[in-house]
């Protein structure tokens, strides 16, 4: 066994006094005596200092090193030699100035480079690494691999530094090329996979981490990341199979069992992931990000009690945060409890700055709130939340669409225009801005014009279905209906199982008075997807409103409501039917319940009405009629709400 020391002129041997030539040299030939002595020395030294260090003596051997270096002056493995004792004890500085030394008496020394180049690398990993540390460790490493056998060490810290510094392909070739020495081993599979990721290979991505979990015991995090492929490629069911083997074989950690149940649930499993969960809170009480997704699991179950418990248990564990609100948020959003969501999140934006919220977030809570008030029927508050977001995000066109969309709405078209006009620099050809810029026209009563501008929308878009969408509904909007038929019967011969248009279709012909065609329709889209709960309500509210089949009715609009417990609309139908069925106890719950939740729908007032005076209860048919005329005024007759008002005040006054 030699231990070799690079002196750029001679080799030493282990073998006390012995030395051989370099390559090229003379066998026999003479060196100064003296030279000779001193190199001897050196290698005493050099012994010396590894056993010193062996020993814990840490500065001896430091001593040693420095004077084997002073004797032997054209040695550069002996400073590679102190630079390593000096980065195994942590003296960074001291390494990397031994090592350079090092350099500067053998440019290509290899154990200098490879000290130089993972120091610089371990520098740029740090969150006060640079660029520069990054492009000095891959030049000393680049160096430091030109050996006959590779340094597992050395190649990974260099594929790590390429991916790091967007050198992806070069990361590639190096793990390939080390994959093919050293196949099987979970860490070359890890960054190549990585490294295919950046690369637009993420098949081959799969396929090596496939490979690596199939050639062993791969490890926890192998599984993970074939996992999140998997998901990411919309293979949950694979990816729960894979996250259950992470599980088992690191059951402690809660991030692996939160994504556990993150696939569970994508994979339309969510009791499974419930029962993961509830597991993790359990060992694990204020874990805040399980608590989170216990919330959505919860949701997805329609448990909406126990999904706001989970969302306030959240916002205990971290009051600081927003997850807590967030949460909570999106199930008074789903409960249509829209005030509920402005007071859940209207504190988060009122302290943005003190909370240290990013722009993205603050972004999010802008639109989440903005929402609500349109829900709400509120478009001042609306327009003034957008406004904000606007001033956020000028360049954004939700922000600029949705607050264009809040001023039309509010009656202020010329506030619209104003927002419309500084948006077509930025996003010139929007059919969102041309819907927009149509509305404006077709409300200063322009309609015509705003035809025109849609049209040659529609001529530019023939192969998108929302382009005929847009018009139709423009058409709608204003009531020609004959119009927006001859379209969308256009649309549904060309895209002929796009539900969105046969929905459009079948609700135009339904408001034109074509209820057999209408009805034709939505049973079309109940053939291509039967749990279309738009078209469940909308069938269903017909036939009761029209008062024919209503036990059929009842089926559909319990359907729809099963896919959407809290929508106002949706009550309202089935409370209608029930009605009509004359079962009033079961009627009356859910007209109040929609008749609480949109205020605002003259439709909605009007059924709660007719309610109340079937029942007797005059004084709260008149209220109820009174808010009718007081709300939007949509598909109800002024003057027939009003002569039930008078009728239900002279039976009032009788009692």
């Amino acid at each position: 066994m030699h231990v070799r020391l690079l002196t750029g002129v001679l080799v030493w041997s282990l073998a006390p006094g012995l030395w051989t030539a370099p390559a090229g040299a003379a066998v026999g030939q003479s060196q100064p005596e003296e030279a000779a002595a001193g190199r001897a020395e050196a290698y005493r030294l050099f012994l010396q200092g590894r056993h010193l260090e062996n020993q814990g003596d840490i500065e001896g051997a430091v001593r040693a090193y420095q004077d084997a270096a002073r004797l032997d002056p054209e040695s550069g493995e002996l400073l590679a030699e102190l630079s390593s004792v000096y980065a195994r004890r942590n003296r960074n500085d001291e390494a990397v100035a031994a090592a350079r030394e090092a350099l500067e008496r053998d440019p290509e020394n290899q154990s200098a480079h490879r000290i130089l180049g993972l120091l610089f690398a371990a520098r740029a990993s740090e969150r006060s690494g640079t660029a520069e540390d990054a492009r000095l460790a891959v030049r000393h490493l680049e160096q430091a691999r030109e050996t006959l056998l590779s340094d597992y060490n050395v190649e990974l810290t260099l594929a790590r530094l390429y991916l790091q510094t967007d050198a992806a392909q070069s990361a590639v070739d190096l793990l390939e090329e080390l994959q093919k020495d050293a196949p099987g081993l979970s860490e070359t599979g890890m960054l190549l996979a990585r490294a295919y990721e950046h690369v637009g290979r993420v098949g081959d991505a799969v396929t090596t981490l496939e490979q690596v979990v199939a050639g062993g015991r791969p490890s926890s995090r192998v599984l993970r990341r074939l996992a999140e492929l998997y998901g990411k490629d919309g293979r949950w069911s694979d990816a729960v199979d894979v996250y259950e083997r992470a599980v088992e074989l690191n059951p402690r950690s809660a991030r692996t069992k939160r994504e556990l149940a993150n696939a569970l649930l994508r994979a339309d499993r969510p009791a499974r992931a419930r029962e993961v969960l509830d597991e993790l809170v359990t060992l694990r009480p204020n874990d805040v990000y399980g608590l989170y997704l216990l919330s959505e699991v919860e949701l997805e179950l329609r448990n909406f009690d126990a999904a706001e418990a989970a969302a306030r248990r959240l916002i205990e564990v971290e009051p600081e945060g927003m997850r807590g609100a967030l949460a909570l948020a999106e199930v008074y959003s789903q409960k249509r409890e829209h005030r509920r969501v402005v007071e859940a999140l209207a504190p988060l934006l009122e302290n943005a700055t003190d909370r240290g919220l990013r722009p993205e977030q603050v972004a999010g809570l802008l639109g989440r709130v903005g929402f609500a008030y349109e829900q709400l029927q509120e478009y001042e508050a609306a327009s003034r939340v957008y406004e904000r977001g606007v001033e956020l995000m000028p360049n954004s066109l939700a922000f600029g669409g949705r607050l264009a969309q809040a001023y039309i709405d509010a009656g202020r078209p010329t506030d619209a225009r104003r927002v419309l006009g500084g948006m077509q620099e930025q996003h010139r050809g929007s059919l969102t801005v041309t819907r927009l810029e149509a509305r404006v026209l077709g409300d200063e009563g322009d309609i015509d014009s705003g035809v025109a501008l849609l049209q040659g929308a529609l001529r530019s878009r023939s192969q998108q279905p929302r382009a005929y969408l847009v018009l139709a509904a423009y058409y709608g909007h204003y009531e020609r209906f004959d119009e927006a038929i001859d379209l969308l019967e256009s649309a549904a011969n060309r895209f002929t199982d796009d539900t969105s248009i046969l929905f459009r279709l079948g609700a135009v012909l339904e408001q034109s008075g074509r209820h057999m065609e209408a009805e034709s329709r939505f049973r079309r889209i109940l053939d291509l997807n039967p749990e279309h709960a738009a078209t469940l309500n909308y069938l269903g509210y017909m036939l009761a409103d029209r008062g024919e089949r209503l036990d059929e009715s009842v089926m559909l609009l319990e359907r729809a409501i099963e896919a959407d417990p809290y929508n106002g609309a949706y009550l309202d139908s089935l409370g209608w039917a029930y009605f009509k069925l004359d079962r009033l106890d079961r009627a009356e719950p859910l007209l109040q319940q929609a008749s609480e939740q949109m205020a605002w729908n003259s439709v909605i007032q009007d059924h709660l009405g007719d309610l109340m005076l079937r029942l007797g209860r005059y004084a709260d048919a008149i209220a109820a009629w009174e808010r009718a005329l007081a709300g939007d005024g949509h598909e109800v007759e002024r003057a027939a709400i009003e002569r039930k008002i008078g009728e239900a005040r002279r039976q009032l006054e009788r009692q």
